[in-house]
């Protein structure tokens, strides 16, 4: 699981344990599936974030896909 999930919306840029996404966030979703928790994903990469994580990314425009 993730570490750390960091938010800057307005320079729309998503950075998890030091990797930086910088893209609109509604190109970025939070997929299910995995028996640990929620799934950041954007493009090829996927990252398994608490839910805490996952709500305040969904607040912030990333796209729920559970």
């Amino acid at each position: 699981m993730a570490c750390t999930v960091e938010i800057h919306k307005g320079a729309q840029v998503i950075i998890v344990d030091g990797v930086s996404f910088n893209a609109p966030f509604n190109e970025s979703s939070i997929e299910g599936g995995h028996p640990h928790g929620p799934v950041f994903s954007n493009g090829a990469a996927k990252a398994v974030i608490s839910e805490a994580d996952a709500a305040k990314l969904i607040a912030a425009g990333v796209i729920d896909r559970r």
